[in-house]
């Protein structure tokens, strides 16, 4: 049983996923560590994490599967169970993929939808049920909530839905206590990202004011601060971390 505070980090076993788990736990958080089917991958994040002297676990579930509605509700009874509590939520799960518009199925619009917003607002009410006034919820967009790039409509809209969603959530959860805020990242670094897309990383370092991608420890650093009760003050806000990116009119001069 916890007597410190508890995150759960869905998609914890991804690279923002796992940057983010490893930052809450450094700042004192116990960790719940969300995975769907790569569990070696959670494990070594729960490894890293102990080996720090930080406390986490595994936790797995599909929070995307529409044919069990009870999923988001047993993961968060699990981690209860673990920990004794929920005091926030870090929603970094998230599916991604390229194709035009006219060759989108339905299909293929449902399993984004799913992916990327009702999970959401699946493991947010299951947590909801049993977080304390003072809990707080991240969910995890992108800059293309808001900025156009082709063959990434299904994937834009889920995440302005994302966005829409954390906004009014923080109205009916304010009075009670909590918070609901979203932070939208650029073009996250990582290894072998300017290998496998030179082009990308080129056109990002020249426009963005910061002349770089960001690092994931520099979105999980905003994450686990809107966690805190320093950021208290702070609901229902869209903050990116692009490196001045949205900002800008992405020119090169």
């Amino acid at each position: 049983m916890s007597q410190g505070r508890v995150v759960v980090v869905t998609g914890a076993s991804g690279h923002l996923g796992r940057a983010i788990a490893r930052m809450c736990a450094g700042r004192g958080y116990s960790v719940a560590v969300h995975y769907r089917s790569n569990e070696d991958a959670a494990r070594d994040v729960v490894d890293s994490i102990e080996q720090s002297g930080g406390v986490a676990a595994a936790f797995p579930a599909d929070l995307g599967a529409a044919s069990d509605p009870d999923v988001a509700t047993r993961l968060i009874d699990d981690v209860v169970n673990c920990w004794g509590r929920v005091d926030g939520l870090v929603h970094c799960s998230a599916m991604q993929s390229l194709q035009p518009f006219d060759e989108l199925l339905d299909s293929d619009w449902q399993a984004m939808w799913e992916a990327n917003f009702l999970a959401a607002t699946r493991i947010s009410r299951a947590a909801l049920a049993v977080m304390a006034p003072g809990g707080s919820i991240v969910t995890i967009s992108s800059v293309e909530a808001s900025a156009a790039f082709a063959n990434h409509a299904h994937y834009a809209a889920s995440k302005a839905a994302l966005e829409s969603f954390t906004r009014s959530l923080a109205r009916e959860i304010g009075p009670r206590g909590m918070r609901a805020n979203c932070v939208a990242p650029g073009l996250i670094a990582r290894e072998g990202l300017e290998q496998d897309w030179p082009q990308g990383w080129s056109w990002w370092s020249e426009v963005a004011p910061s002349g770089r991608p960001v690092s994931q420890e520099e979105v999980a650093g905003v994450v686990s601060f809107l966690l805190s009760s320093q950021a208290s003050g702070i609901n229902g806000a869209v903050i990116p971390v692009d490196g001045g990116w949205s900002a800008s009119a992405r020119t090169t001069f």
